[in-house]
Parts: C-alpha cells; sequence; structure tokens
C-alpha cells in the first residue's frame, strides 16, 4: 500500500512539474518575461546614467549614456504605452507645462527623456548642471515605477498583438516626424530599435519558422529596419514611403499571422480600427468613437435630417441665418472671411469660421476647446445672441407644425424609444450630419493606397519636407493633420504659436483674443487654439483664428519665421519653436502643392433642394449665404 502511495505521489509530482513546464512555456508569460527583462535593463541604463552624472563625468559620455537609454526606452515603449500610459507619459512626454483640467486647473510641469535631452543637447549648460541631476533622478524614480508595475501586468495573446500593432502606428505618426526627439531628430534610429523589439516579441509567436505568414511578417520587418538604418538625413527621410512600403505591409503581415494563430482581434470601440492596415482608408475609422453614447448610433436617418436643420434658418432667431451661411459647402464649409459676420452686423466679434469637415474626428470643439462633442457645439451656436440667437425651445415648437419634420425626426429616433422633436434630438441630427463629412478620397490619400501616380513629385517632397524640416507634423498629426494625438486619438491637441494681430510683420503685435484662456484662466493657455485639419487647407482662406492671413504663402513665412515670437513678440508660453525653419523658395512652393493635394470635396457640395413646409411663411427670411 505504501508503494502504491509511493507512486502516486512520483506520479502526480512528474504531472505537475510537467504542467508548470507547460504553463511557464506559454507565448504570453515568455513575452512578459521578455518585457521585464527589458524594463530591467533601461532601470541599468538609466542606473548609470545617474551615476555619471553625479559623478561628474564628460559631456559626451553622459550623452552617450542618453542615447543609450533612449534606445532602451524604445524596446519597451509598447507595452508601457499600452499598460501604463501616464508612466509613459512622465517617462517621454513632450516639454511643455500641461493643465490638467479639474477643479483647480493645476499646471503639471514637465518630466523625462525630451526634458533631459533638452538639458543635454547640443551641448551642457553649465548653470543648469543642478536642474539636469534633478531631471535625471526624476527619470530613474520613472523608470522603478514602470519596473514595479511591469512585473504584475497580466498579459493576453489579443492585448500583446494590439499593443504591438499600435507601437507600428506610433512610429509612422510620431517616431519618424521626431516627435519625441525635437533636439537631436535621433528619432529614425530609435524607430528601427523599437521594431526590432516587435520582432522580437513576435518571434516568442513562431511555431514553424517555414510558415509564410511568419516568413513574409520576418521579411517586412528586416526591410523596415534596413530602410530607417540607412536613413542619412532625417530631413529627407521619405516619410511617405515608410508608410506604403513598410508600415502598411507591417500591418498587414502582422494580422495575417495573428489570424493564422486564431488569435482575436480586440474588439472594443476605438477611433482606428484593431484589424485595419491603412491610415488613409476611411472605412478603418469608426466616426462613433468621437461621440457620446445618447448620440449612438450614427444612422442615414439622423444624417439625412441633420442636413435638412443645417440648411434651414429655421434654427435662428428670425430665421434669417443657418449654419450654413457661415460654413457653405462650396467653400470646403466656410464662409471665405476674416471672421465670420455677426447676426445683426453691428456688435460683438467672431472667429474664422472653420471647416466643418472632419469636425466629427476630433475630441473637442470652438477654437478655445470649452465643449467636447458636437451636440453642445450646436447648442452654443444656435444659442449665442452674435451668432444665430435662437431658442432651441421656440425652434422645437415651430419643427412640431411641420408633418415633414414630424416624419422626418419620427424615422430618425424610432428605434430610440422616442422619436419625439426635441431639443437632444436636434442637436443629435446636426451633430450626426457634420460627422458625416470626413471623405478620405483626395490625391494625397489615394496616393497613400498605393495609387501613385496620384501627386507630382514636388507635391511627395513637400510631405516630406512638411513631416520633416518644416517640423508640421508634430503637431499636425496624419492623417487628418489636425491636433488629434494618434496611435488612440483620444486627446486633440491646442498650441500657442502667436498669431498677430495683423499681417504686417513690422511691430508685430499679438492678437486680443486670448483663446483657452477665457475659460481655463491658466497663464500658460493664453492665446491657445485648437490645432485645426489642414485637409482642404486650399478652399479655407483665410486663414488663423482670426483669419490675419490670407494665402498660404503667408501662413508659411510665419511658420518659417518661428510665429510670434520670430516675428518680434515676447510670448514665454508659446509652444511653437521660434527656431527659423530656414526653408527655400522651392521648399516652400513644395509644401504649398503637397497641401493642395489634401483637397477632397467628394460627394458633400450637395444642397437640400427643397426645405420642408413650415406653417406661416418664413417672412423674414432673406438669401444668405446662397441658402434662399
Amino acid at each position: 500500500m505504501y508503494r502504491i502511495h509511493l507512486l502516486s505521489a512520483i506520479f502526480f509530482c512528474v504531472l505537475m512539474a510537467c504542467s508548470e513546464k507547460k504553463t511557464e512555456d506559454t507565448p504570453t508569460l515568455l513575452v512578459k518575461n521578455l518585457y521585464v527583462n527589458s524594463v530591467i535593463e533601461l532601470d541599468s541604463i538609466v542606473s548609470k546614467l545617474q551615476r555619471a552624472q553625479i559623478e561628474n563625468e564628460s559631456e559626451i559620455v553622459l550623452q552617450k549614456l542618453f542615447f543609450s537609454a533612449r534606445a532602451a526606452y524604445k524596446r519597451v515603449e509598447h507595452f508601457a504605452e499600452y499598460y501604463n500610459p501616464a508612466t509613459a507619459r512622465s517617462l517621454n512626454g513632450a516639454v511643455l507645462e500641461k493643465v490638467e483640467e479639474d477643479d483647480v486647473n493645476r499646471t503639471i510641469e514637465p518630466e523625462g527623456f525630451q526634458v533631459v535631452e533638452e538639458l543635454l543637447f547640443p551641448h551642457i549648460n553649465t548653470t543648469q548642471r543642478t536642474n539636469l541631476r534633478h531631471q535625471i533622478n526624476v527619470l530613474a524614480s520613472n523608470v522603478r515605477r514602470l519596473r514595479k508595475v511591469a512585473e504584475t501586468i497580466e498579459l493576453t495573446d489579443s492585448h500583446i498583438f494590439d499593443a504591438l500593432r499600435l507601437q507600428i502606428i506610433r512610429i509612422n505618426t510620431l517616431g519618424i516626424v521626431g516627435f519625441d526627439t525635437p533636439i537631436t531628430f535621433h528619432s529614425l534610429k530609435e524607430s528601427a530599435v523599437s521594431l526590432e523589439a516587435i520582432q522580437k516579441t513576435l518571434e516568442i509567436y513562431v511555431s514553424n519558422e517555414t510558415q509564410t505568414p511568419f516568413k513574409l511578417l520576418n521579411n517586412e520587418f528586416e526591410r523596415a529596419q534596413v530602410f530607417l538604418r540607412n536613413a542619412n538625413n532625417f530631413d529627407e527621410f521619405d516619410r511617405s514611403e515608410f508608410n506604403v512600403q513598410h508600415a502598411k505591409p507591417l500591418l498587414k503581415s502582422i494580422n495575417d499571422v495573428q489570424t493564422s494563430l486564431k488569435i482575436p482581434y480586440k474588439n472594443d470601440l476605438r477611433a482606428f480600427s484593431s484589424n485595419a492596415i491603412s491610415l488613409f482608408d476611411s472605412s478603418a475609422w469608426n466616426v462613433e468613437f468621437f461621440s457620446p453614447n445618447y448620440a449612438r448610433p450614427l444612422t442615414e436617418a439622423k444624417i439625412s435630417l441633420g442636413k435638412i436643420l443645417f440648411y434651414d434658418p429655421i434654427l435662428s432667431k428670425n430665421s434669417d441665418r443657418a449654419c450654413a451661411s457661415c460654413h457653405q459647402s462650396e467653400r470646403a464649409f466656410t464662409d471665405g472671411l476674416p471672421t465670420s459676420r455677426v447676426l445683426d452686423g453691428a456688435k460683438g466679434m467672431l472667429r474664422n469660421a472653420p471647416t466643418m469637415l472632419f469636425a466629427g474626428m476630433q475630441n473637442s470643439a470652438f477654437y478655445d476647446q470649452h465643449v467636447t462633442y458636437l451636440e453642445d457645439q450646436a447648442t452654443g451656436v444656435i444659442t449665442n445672441e452674435n451668432e444665430m440667437h435662437g431658442s432651441l425651445t421656440e425652434v422645437v415648437a415651430r419643427l412640431k407644425s411641420s408633418k415633414e419634420y414630424v416624419e422626418m425626426f419620427r424615422q430618425a429616433f424610432h428605434k430610440s424609444g422616442d422619436s419625439a422633436i426635441t431639443e437632444l434630438h436636434i442637436r443629435i441630427a446636426l451633430a450626426s450630419f457634420v460627422r458625416s463629412l470626413r471623405p478620405m478620397n483626395s490625391p494625397f490619400d489615394r496616393f497613400m493606397r498605393g495609387e501613385t501616380s496620384a501627386i507630382s513629385s514636388e507635391a511627395k517632397h513637400g510631405f516630406t519636407i512638411f513631416s520633416g524640416k518644416a517640423k508640421c507634423a508634430t503637431c499636425h498629426f496624419t492623417p487628418f493633420f489636425n491636433g488629434n494625438v494618434p496611435p488612440h486619438f483620444t486627446e486633440t491637441e491646442a498650441e500657442v504659436i502667436g498669431v498677430p494681430a495683423h499681417p504686417d510683420t513690422a511691430n508685430a503685435t499679438i492678437d486680443n483674443d486670448a483663446g483657452k484662456y477665457n475659460y481655463s484662466k491658466a497663464e500658460i493657455e493664453k492665446h491657445a487654439f485648437k490645432t485645426p485639419t489642414l485637409r482642404n487647407i486650399a478652399l479655407t482662406a483665410p486663414y488663423m483664428h482670426n483669419g490675419v492671413y490670407s494665402t498660404l504663402e503667408q501662413v508659411i513665412d510665419f511658420y518659417n519665421r518661428g510665429g510670434g515670437n520670430g516675428i518680434g513678440m515676447s510670448l514665454n508660453n508659446q509652444t511653437l519653436p521660434a527656431d527659423k525653419l530656414q526653408l527655400r523658395p522651392d521648399e516652400k512652393q513644395a509644401l504649398i502643392a503637397f497641401l493642395r493635394t489634401l483637397t477632397d470635396t467628394t460627394g458633400i457640395t450637395s444642397r437640400p433642394r427643397l426645405l420642408p413646409k413650415i406653417p406661416g411663411k418664413r417672412e423674414n427670411v432673406r438669401r444668405v449665404g446662397g441658402i434662399y
């Protein structure tokens, strides 16, 4: 009996040992071990940098250790950003103060690699030694925090593939444009390091290296890394080729491998689809991500109703102005004026009418971002006494008297269980129409989808300048060329660029519109405005929130000089670097050629032929903006 129990015990131990070994060898645990070890390596290198600073090592030693630490961070960035975004921001956030928009609007000081980079390059400022030591100590502390959390995260196959795919997008939109290396422009080499780390992670899933999906994936990784490492000039690096010939095939190959392994895709609501491969394909985007829960789903019936309302002056106090008065489809939904006319033409001051195109693909509305959703923007415009001076309560009463409107509201909202004409439904319908205004069939979109003849060689070179020497892409992010930060697109940035009150650069003075400061009262947000889309920019002159510049040439000259500070102002909070870009005349022209390839009004210029009848004539209606 004792022998039987002993044999059973031995068998049980062997079985458990095999089971434990099998568990230890699962891809998720192996990936986690790789990540944790990489974070430990990052911690070790940053500690060396910390000691070297304490021991007053030479500038060259500190700079070499900094580059090694940056490379080590790039080997873990994919999971650091995915699982610990707050820590990742502390490690690699921009060198800008940030307002935490809570009850007291706290100002958060910048910290991390980019702050250290600014203190180390091109040379160490001896007067900043104490600050440099402090910043490196903060960096080391944040790395230790990342290390501690890394050991506790729980991975799944779906999350791993999702994080790696998002890192490809991060490289393609932020990495190769120098977003996080604004001083050294070391981002191309770092992007290659990041791709190598992704490749090593995916190799853990390789059961048979001869399998076609894995072979193709490895080939794509090798090609992309060679392309990045062979780049000798940051300014001239061909980002469009990287996107089309490398990033897109990489995403496709990762999808193929994930499919072959039968690993499900993440199906949560997000801006960019979890299995999409091109940023320039409209089907890859979900506009509902940017809408409130109560406005979903976006339907054709809501869009159609919203379009009718958009063109109907019935929304204004005296039925003499519609949304389309200031947002005219033939002008890419602007009005062609420096600043829009106030309702009575005598008082108040409005801003330049922004395009409604792609307004639904962002996380805030108005130049000063004082509301989040388009539904709230609609309320603000309709009730503003200088714009439409309307009353939604009165509008509801008017619309209810129209049988046509009653039926359209029924069709649009009957599935929600409440098809009545209400203030909320009016707002939802208007916002739904605006969300539909997102064509992605411009010449540049087609070029990025592989249609090589869609744009000229000059325009292609212009995109290279846009993404490199001119530094435009570090604020106007692809693919919407607005302030929507990839790869999650959950934050829409605002910038202080120093827009002048008049176009004459002699004795330039700042425009008196304080922008976001009007609401936040945070000094660092004085004259801050949302970064607008550049799509259809050739149709939306004049430019800036006050319409100060009438041509693209003037706009580019403003940026080329270094913004407000570059033309003689003194703005302590300007977020745009004041360094002159040194663009040559031919480079400026190439840049404009590229911007013109963003023109696209596919399917958006049609107007309603007839507006629904309202009992009692719209007697006060006058022809405004070509509406009547």
